[in-house]
């Protein structure tokens, strides 16, 4: 079996989202798909974020990529465009695509490929119009980790009736329609696939190192204070879903409920920002950090005793439709930490999962109703740690998706 992995507009990176959700989970793959040839192509524009922050020293990262695919085959595919197009509309997703797709073609014409893994709708497409029009043989899977007309529209403004939204719509309705299965990160979102078409849905949740997380079992030193220590890990800026101000109306009610509160920031996103937004509370109560490592990571939720995923509260459908497919690599590492969950309702993925499995609380962000001190503290419980981390174990966990994508090929292939 040759196995194709694409990306298409993303910059390849040993760390981060690209490192942790595309090569760790690929690598993991691979090291339990016996009789098998892994290959990993990636389609980056001629100007990408690596070239504009990092200039000629990017390519040391490149080499931290090969590395790590230690045993799987490394292809560069040059896209003619630069990477903020990306985020396209009608006129410009053509320049992410026209030459790229001959080049693509003479790789997978070389490779062979049994299966193309697309990771994005860019990647998805590409794969089926060089199918289609060079007449290759190949499955196609759709992993396309979000719903992407929705986040451009909601980015750019499009009603449902503009030209640009309904092109947006018609390329994520061939994807689905054409690809021999179309992969969901949440239930809600798999459910959103089925209604547009598509025929073959499978869920894998994102992926995390749930062992490595996994709390040694002590206190946490909030615990230890008599403290309770709230958490929030990730991106928290204004031009994110995930905005500051609603983590800051989050954590005033819950100091307001509950005597001896702390709240821990762990974000690459702007501290200063995040830090005036706070300004109200004293320094002492709020800690703004960042990690660049799992075992960094690890440290910091050691310390911690509730994670937080505040998102935003959403004022139209679409934000709606948006936001019920969100799960969000956080839900996985807190839970994998032993940390219960308070997760905005509006969050459909993460919010199904604390509600289904009992992990937390999904409350609605226009009242917070449902969080109170004597909901909260009855999460807090070494029995409750210990359900949480064996829940991530089985959700969350690198090789145990690795089995699901496994199987998910040889489905493709028998």
């Amino acid at each position: 079996m040759k196995v194709v992995y694409l990306t298409w507009g993303e910059t390849p990176r040993s760390y981060g989202v690209y490192g942790s959700q595309v090569l760790n989970q690929f690598i993991e793959t691979f090291k339990i798909t016996e009789d098998s040839e892994f290959y990993f192509i990636a389609g980056v524009p001629i100007i990408h974020s690596g070239l504009v922050r990092e200039k000629i020293s990017y390519f040391d990262e490149i080499t931290k990529v090969k590395k790590k695919l230690s045993g799987i085959n490394f292809h560069w595919l040059t896209l003619f465009s630069s990477q903020n197009f990306v985020n396209s509309n009608k006129r410009t997703f053509v320049l992410l695509h026209f030459i790229s797709h001959y080049l693509l073609k003479l790789k997978l014409s070389k490779i062979k490929p049994d299966i193309v893994h697309c990771r994005s709708y860019h990647a998805a497409w590409a794969a089926l119009r060089v199918k289609e029009k060079y007449h290759l043989n190949y499955k196609v899977i759709f992993d396309g980790r979000g719903l992407w007309p929705e986040e451009i529209a909601l980015k750019n403004n499009y009603a449902d009736d503009t030209t640009n939204y309904r092109f947006l719509k018609s390329i994520e309705s061939k994807n689905l329609i054409k690809a021999d299965i179309s992969v969901a990160v949440s239930a809600p979102m798999a459910k959103h696939y089925t209604e547009l078409g598509a025929e073959n849905v499978k869920t894998i949740f994102l992926s995390s190192a749930t062992k490595m997380l996994k709390s040694s079992g002590c206190e946490s030193v909030g615990n230890k204070k008599n403290e309770l220590v709230f958490c929030y890990v990730g991106a928290l800026s204004v031009d994110t879903w995930h905005k500051p101000n609603e983590l800051l109306k989050l954590y005033n009610h819950l100091r307001h409920i509950l005597p001896n509160t702390k709240l821990m920031i762990v974000t690459t996103s702007n501290h200063d920002a995040i830090r005036k937004c706070f300004s109200d509370i004293p320094d002492d109560e709020v800690l703004i950090t960042q990690t660049k490592t799992v075992n960094e990571l690890k440290e910091k939720l050691d310390k911690a005793d509730i994670g937080l995923m505040s998102y935003f509260a959403p004022l139209t459908s679409r934000e709606v439709t948006l936001g019920s497919s969100v799960l969000a690599v956080k839900t996985a590492e807190y839970l994998a930490a032993g940390l219960p969950m308070l997760v905005n309702s509006y969050c459909g993925g993460a919010a199904e999962i604390v509600s289904d499995h009992s992990v937390g609380i999904a409350y609605d962000p226009s009242t917070y109703q449902e969080l109170t001190s004597e909901s909260i503290k009855l999460l807090l419980s070494n029995t409750m740690r210990e359900k949480m981390q064996n829940l991530a174990y089985d959700l969350f966990d690198y090789k145990q998706n690795a089995k699901r994508y496994k199987n998910m090929y040889l489905e493709l292939t028998e």
